[in-house]
């Protein structure tokens, strides 16, 4: 697709006009997030998610508002079918509104820590792409990663195989790369941070620079958005989990129980009440990768009571969005680490991962978590010249530390410098400063580098084929053969012929249009459902009394009413 996510432009637009959406589309909108969460449906679907007095002939009045609003896109498929869906931004946003989970904390006195969260996906991947830019990812013949190389690319993650299992996603090479690996490699690819080539996979500068520059909020906000999109099975119910689990109403750091938001899902009819095993260990599953990629923790409470709660909990911002940048200003928290005079240097969470490329060239990764540790030695300082770095560059960046670079250490980095001599032409780990020779450009129409790809892991509803279509709906298409109806059905209540009669009966089952049926003096409305019989014909649906929002099922003949008319709903307009 040309573009899956909405500018922020857009998504502010949305939101203000949330409040201007015609009464009979917000009704609409409820209905079809529910039935279909995200996922995409043709018109022809929308009897699933009509209810009540709401039929599916008005879900389908409402649509051009909806398209109008951004509420909903539109797109075509490979073989031409016109397709709907709600944007995940705007499922989020529903989410948020309307469906917020009421579920109270549970005192935290109550809970065993059974899983933590471990150091962070983002984290993650700036140690793999550090490895790959030190050794690159050589491939066999055959396009394989070779398997040395595999297992020290895995060793670079403190995601673990049994973290994502639950996922149960399917990927190339299954049996030889770990599924940790596979999704570390997904999301690089999939944000076109590398690149597979024939003989080796290439990093792409311009996209690592791009990503790095951004803050940890911003990257988990992307990643998350990403694994959402991806590895969430496309079933409505399993979206509307993942969801309500990322709703604002869960405070970081406060318990809640899993049972009682899976009940909670179940009462608004989010969720069926008996999903197969195979789904309730998926449930499971996603709980263990956000686990897993350092945003939640897992307990239990009480005899088999398990629980949640969020750590880090990814913000609905994608990395186009001008908050993800490090500071208001776009100043990087680079000033933040501190280096003693043992050698070692302390970098907490804030500094920027920019700043910690430029580390990785010149010193040694002691500990690498939320707070991580590096040292600089003299054979740091022999391979970061190796790797292209020379002394006095390597002090540079030191001394952009606020507390500044003890004189012991800075009379070291000289003396050793003058000794290990300075770097040669080739530069070995590259830049983020562009110095190096690019890739050819990737990235979206937009000019955004993250636009992405498409990885090699995908669960999800695939629209990579789908083109958007932005031409609105006439009445033609909502209620095709309109121009073939007698007008007089559709404006007067009036009696018919028994054949009329029929035929009308036959109409307002194509269309999921209600009738108007005058019965011993008063109207009631009828969605018919079946028609049986020939001369004799009867039609089965469901009847409305004025007065009630429940419809009783009833079957009815000819004889029983008087007068009818189709009652097709006017298309949504703006107020």
């Amino acid at each position: 697709m040309n573009r899956e996510c909405m500018t922020s432009k857009e998504m502010r637009g949305c939101e203000r006009g949330a409040e201007g959406l015609p009464p009979a589309a917000k009704i609409a909108l409820s209905l079809i997030f529910r039935r279909f969460a995200g996922l995409s449906f043709k018109l022809e679907h929308l009897p699933k998610a009509a209810e009540g007095r709401t039929t599916a002939a008005d879900l389908r009045a409402a649509v051009p508002a909806l398209l109008r609003h951004r509420y909903m896109a539109s797109a075509r498929n490979s073989w031409g079918e016109r397709l709907f869906y709600i944007p995940q931004e705007i499922a989020d946003l529903l989410q948020g509104e309307w469906m917020q989970p009421k579920l109270e904390p549970v005192s935290a006195s109550e809970i065993k820590l059974i899983q933590e969260a471990k150091r962070g996906l983002a984290l993650d991947l700036f140690r793999s792409l550090v490895w790959i830019a030190k050794h690159g990812i050589p491939v066999t013949a055959k396009g394989d990663i070779y398997q040395r190389a595999l297992a020290k690319l895995s060793g670079q993650t403190a995601l673990q195989p049994e973290d994502v299992t639950g996922l149960g996603l399917g990927y190339p090479h299954q049996e030889t790369i770990p599924a940790s690996t596979a999704v570390v490699l997904d999301l690089l690819l999939d944000m076109e941070l590398i690149i597979q080539a024939p003989k080796a996979w290439q990093l792409n500068m311009q996209a690592i620079a791009f990503w790095l520059e951004q803050n940890v909020d911003g990257m988990n906000a992307e990643l998350y958005r990403r694994i959402q999109m991806k590895y969430v099975p496309a079933e409505a119910g399993l979206q509307h989990f993942v969801n309500a689990m990322s709703s604002p109403v869960f405070v970081p750091g406060e318990w809640y129980s899993i049972e009682m938001l899976i009940q909670w899902l179940q009462e608004e009819r989010l969720l069926r009440l008996d999903p197969p095993e195979e789904r309730r260990s998926w449930l499971w599953g996603w709980l263990e990768a956000m686990c897993g990629f350092g945003w939640l923790e897992l307990g239990c409470h009480d005899a088999e009571g398990r629980a949640f709660r969020w750590i880090d909990q990814p913000r609905r911002l994608g990395v186009a969005q001008d908050a993800l940048h490090w500071g208001e200003d776009g100043e990087t928290a680079e000033s933040g680490f501190c280096v003693q005079p043992d050698f070692e240097i302390m970098v907490p969470p804030e500094v920027s991962f920019a700043f910690r490329w430029e580390l990785e060239a010149i010193s040694e990764c002691i500990y690498a978590d939320r707070m991580s540790v590096y040292r600089i030695t003299r054979e740091s300082i022999a391979e970061g010249i190796r790797l292209g770095r020379s002394w006095r560059e390597a002090l540079r960046q030191l001394q952009r530390s606020s507390s500044g670079v003890p004189d012991n250490v800075a009379l070291a980095l000289e003396e050793w410098g003058r000794e290990l001599g300075e770097p040669g032409e080739s530069r070995v780990f590259p830049r983020l400063d562009g110095s190096l020779p690019k890739l050819p450009e990737v990235g979206g129409p937009n000019g955004n580098p993250l636009s992405g790809g498409s990885g090699w892991i995908f669960c999800g509803e695939d629209r990579s084929s789908y083109r958007l279509f932005d031409t609105g709906l006439e009445r033609e298409e909502l209620f095709p053969g309109l121009d073939q109806v007698p007008a007089i059905w559709l404006k007067t209540v009036r009696s018919y012929h028994s054949s009329t009669a029929r035929e009308m009966v036959s109409q307002a089952m194509k269309w999921h249009v209600m009738l108007a049926l005058g019965i011993k003096g008063e109207m009631y409305e009828y969605l018919p459902a079946g028609l049986q019989g020939g001369a004799d014909w009867q039609v089965t649906g469901k009847l409305f009394s004025p007065n009630s929002s429940e419809g009783r099922d009833a079957v009815l003949t000819p004889e029983n009413w008087e007068i009818m008319r189709l009652l097709l709903p006017e298309i949504v307009a703006e107020d």
